[in-house]
């Protein structure tokens, strides 16, 4: 994760008052019906605007549903620094940014969503999509910097490795109940099997 993140590149799109009033509305309609259960009709009663007025916003309930998603990516890109912010080196970092966000994501509904919809989750993996750009914000200091300092494997393209973490957070999203909430299983698996094989030199941890 960058620690150092840009803000004015991670910025949300700007929706105004009304948008706001919008995206509000249909977080209490979410909290109270669940997502599924919420309709356009209910944001807008919720929200103190028309039905056309919503849809003059966002395409759909969904498209609310993933501009909370992205904001609530923000949320837990903050808390994932606080908990790396004393780990030096890039295995580690990697290790402990992919720990934390796999375990804060897990209970969060908007995010679970790039997990659990197939297609949202397909999507979410293209090199285009906004999920991928927010990404490659997200890890591009940390890459630079292991790239400067030789740690990173040299036959590896940042990009290609920003990529190869997103999924591997995606799929661990998936199978995080395998854990058993046992936090160290996780950490290892993610430090052998996933961050090891990027590093330059790749002689094992016991960690």
């Amino acid at each position: 994760m960058d620690v150092s993140k840009n803000r004015e590149e991670q910025a949300m799109p700007d929706i105004g008052k009304t948008g706001a009033k919008i995206v509000e509305g249909a977080r209490r309609c979410f909290e109270r019906y669940g997502i599924e259960k919420t309709t356009v009709e209910d944001i807008a009663r919720a929200s103190g605007v028309s039905r056309p007025t919503v849809y003059k916003f966002f395409g759909g309930k969904m498209e609310i549903v993933d501009y909370i998603g992205f904001a609530e990516l923000d949320k837990i890109q903050d808390l994932v620094r606080a908990r790396i912010q004393r780990q030096r080196n890039f295995a580690d970092t990697t290790t402990e940014a992919i720990v934390a966000s796999v375990q804060v994501a897990s209970g969060n509904p908007y995010i679970r969503r790039f997990v659990e919809d197939l297609e949202v989750s397909a999507q979410s993996q293209l090199p285009t999509s906004p999920y991928q750009e927010q990404a490659r914000h997200r890890w591009e200091s940390v890459m630079h910097r292991a790239q400067a300092s030789g740690e990173l494997a040299a036959d590896l393209d940042p990009a290609d490795v920003v990529n190869w973490l997103s999924r591997n957070q995606v799929m661990l999203l998936r199978v995080l109940d395998q854990f058993g909430g046992d936090e160290a299983k996780l950490r290892h698996m993610v430090r052998r099997f996933v961050v090891e094989p990027l590093l330059a030199n790749r002689t094992p941890t016991s960690s």
